[in-house]
């Protein structure tokens, strides 16, 4: 049986793969840096206060700065009180009281028909007056009924029903009922006799109703609206107050003040995972794609990205460690830092989308406005003022700008958002000028160690490599002078194109200063460096040209073994490009040898940046001018736009992002410097030299001593 073993891949492999599949590069970065983001999100802060009401303070905790907020838990209370004031609402119900007056009238007809019944004797009809269905009567008052006169009881039936509807006038509540219907008597007419009011009484008693029932729509309605007219209860809170006191149970008013002042942690459950995890992810992505859509150059290279991922859960990691807590204490920690110092690293977009997203982190921690802005805007002004860093005062004045922005923010928060007090306001300006330094001194270490660590090309570093006592170029001086001279003037030429043009000025001088290192290894192969014959009047063109080429893979070795940063090494091979020896080339082709070609040019490859391409046509510029037997401003712009030209049409720099207008701004600059480099100069003839008269002979003395 044949088992297949799936081969493991290696880290190369791995990388490789990440490196080519640009699908596979945005979904590793994101893992990689949105699970990192998601640890430092969801890491507990060690400085989080109580989550929760009903626990046992185990500390004092102090209010960091003063603020005012709306207590919704002191309004509750207000709005209960308010609620609980209203009273019940009673709807009135119209039938019952044409129910009850029906009831009445039915009960003195009952009573009328049994007084005109004359065919039954007293006895008989005073026993029918307690058995009528209409009403319920005793024997005393059915005996009353009998007895009263005709005029009475018509007195009785006309201004009864008039008096039970006076009762339901205020309306009779179902709790008011046994007591309406001992007070009937109070709706009698006082003129009434005794024996009228006490029938009159029985019957109202046995016919009012309650006529009002309880409306719970109409309370609930009126008790929110008494809700809602509750204005909300404002707590102040100042500076170094005692919100909870150690051994005392936190309240829900006490956790209000705890929030407002950012010091609760209210501890992950499953779901803020979750939700901290996805938006971790969506963040790295969004970085991720503005990253790669906008600065090329940091997407290709994977030590800058891992310098990206790095600073974005630094500036997350600094943010958890603080929020929520030591809410002062964050207004010292130097976010624009991080800004700076990706600015020069890797570069101002990239570093704009790296500060956006840590802002944003901290801004999903902290739910403060005031603490995205504090990240954010003091890092802009920073990535402003830092340009280049290549020199310390611009250090030192992004570290003010910073301050500047720093002490901005707070002062706008202060003025729109919160109150603080004298002391308050005095430390968070504190906070700003220390923030502002520290981020100034910070971006500067970051730079030199990080730049150092992730091997990435820095200003300090190029400015070692442009120190004329390096060991390389010390030994370029001593074994080539010649080749030193002309790098020199190479040097010029390109640090001036790449400022007309916006490249890199360091990177080019630096790049012309190490580009002919290779020469060192045969020195007296190349004419500059030739005092006496030529060695190669007696090789064949083809040797000839193979040891000039040579000179681009010895400049690489010795690149490696100095370890010269990779935008400097680029320009070794890419000054040639693959570039034709066109002086061994056409000596061949004069001396009626088979020609190839391919033999005669430079391996390459052709140049990549605009640095590189810059000192291609800087080196063949200078070297074509050099040979020139009159140098006049006219013959020099010849050779500055033949060679050029030449390079153009040989397509030399394809590979580079060099725009036509970018080449012609070169050729000004060229002939420009070069024109003042070999300018005339006026003559100095010997016979105007002032000579001095001799000195004259002492005199004799008369004695002839």
């Amino acid at each position: 049986m044949i088992r297949f073993v799936p081969r493991s891949r290696s880290l190369a492999d791995v990388r490789a793969l990440v490196q080519a599949d640009p699908r596979v590069r945005i979904v590793a970065f994101v893992i990689a840096t949105g699970l990192l983001s998601a640890v430092a999100l969801l890491f507990p802060s060690a400085v989080g206060s109580y989550g929760e009401a009903g626990v046992v303070a185990d500390r004092d905790v102090r209010a960091p700065h003063s603020t005012a907020f709306s207590s919704e838990a002191l309004s509750q209370i207000e709005r209960d009180k308010a609620a609980a004031a209203v009273q019940r609402v009673y709807a009135a119900d119209p039938a019952v009281v044409v129910t009850s007056s029906s009831h009445l009238q039915a009960a003195l007809t009952g009573i009328a028909r049994v007084r005109g019944d004359a065919t039954l004797p007293r006895d008989q009809r005073i026993a029918a007056l307690t058995k009528l269905s209409e009403v319920a009567l005793s024997v005393p008052l059915a005996t009353d009924a009998l007895d009263m006169t005709a005029a009475e009881f018509d007195q009785l039936s006309k201004e009864l029903d008039p008096a039970l509807r006076t009762i339901y006038q205020q309306g009779i509540r179902p709790e008011q009922l046994d007591a309406q219907r001992a007070d009937t008597t109070k709706a009698l007419p006082p003129a009434w006799t005794d024996r009228q009011k006490r029938i009159g009484a029985e019957l109202l008693k046995q016919s009012v109703q309650a006529n009002l029932s309880f409306d719970a729509n109409a309370t609930a309605a009126a008790q929110q609206t008494a809700r809602d007219n509750v204005a909300p209860v404002q707590v102040q809170v100042t500076a170094g107050e005692i919100v909870v006191r150690d051994g005392q149970v936190v309240t829900e008013q006490d956790l209000e003040k705890l929030r407002a002042l950012g010091l609760v942690n209210p501890g992950t459950d499953w779901k803020s995972a979750i939700g901290l995890l996805s938006w971790a992810l969506l963040i790295a992505g969004v970085v991720a794609l503005f990253v790669e859509r906008y600065a090329e150059e940091a997407w290709a290279d994977d030590r800058k990205l891992m310098v990206v991922a790095l600073s974005l859960v630094v500036i997350t990691a600094a943010g958890r460690a603080l929020i929520p807590g030591h809410i002062v204490a964050v207004y010292f920690v130097p976010f624009a830092a991080v800004a700076m110092m990706l600015t020069i690293l890797v570069g101002g977009r990239t570093a704009l989308a790296t500060q956006i997203a840590g802002a944003l982190h901290v801004g999903i921690m902290s739910g403060q406005v005031e603490l995205v802005a504090y990240v954010l805007v003091p890092a802009l002004l920073g990535m402003a003022a830092v340009r280049q860093a290549t020199t310390a005062r611009e250090f030192v004045a992004a570290a003010l700008y910073v301050a500047l922005g720093d002490l901005g923010v707070i002062a706008t928060f202060l003025f729109v958002g919160r109150s603080a007090d004298t002391l308050g306001a005095l430390q968070l300006a504190a906070a700003a000028l220390i923030s502002g330094v520290a981020s100034g001194v910070l971006a500067f270490g970051a730079i030199v160690m990080l730049g150092h660590l992730f091997r990435i090309t820095t200003v300090f570093e190029l400015r070692e490599l442009s120190d004329p006592n390096h060991p390389l170029l010390r030994q370029l001086l001593l074994r080539t002078p010649g080749t030193y001279h002309h790098s020199l003037l190479v040097a010029n030429l390109s640090e001036r194109a790449a400022e007309v043009i916006g490249a890199d000025p360091l990177v080019a001088r630096v790049g012309a200063y190490y580009h002919d290192i290779g020469k060192m290894r045969n020195p007296l192969a190349f004419i500059e460096n030739q005092t006496g014959t030529n060695p190669h009047d007696e090789l064949d063109p083809a040797v000839s040209a193979s040891i000039v080429s040579a000179h681009v893979r010895d400049g690489l070795a010795l690149a490696d073994r100095y370890r010269l940063p990779p935008q400097i090494r680029e320009i070794i091979p890419g000054h040639h490009g693959t570039s034709l020896i066109r002086f061994f080339h056409t000596l061949a082709q004069q001396r009626g040898l088979v020609v190839d070609e391919a033999a005669f040019r430079h391996p390459g490859p052709k140049p990549r940046s605009k640095e590189a391409g810059i000192v291609m046509l800087a080196d063949g510029t200078e070297a074509a001018v050099r040979s020139l037997e009159e140098k006049t401003p006219e013959q020099i712009s010849e050779m500055v736009e033949r060679i050029v030209s030449e390079k153009v049409a040989d397509g030399q720099l394809d590979d580079c992002d060099l725009t036509l207008r970018d080449v012609q701004r070169v050729k000004e600059a060229f002939r420009e410097l070069l024109a003042g480099v070999y300018h005339e100069r006026i003559p100095y003839p010997e016979d105007r030299i002032a000579r001095l008269p001799p000195a004259a002979t002492p005199p004799t003395s008369a004695s002839g001593t």
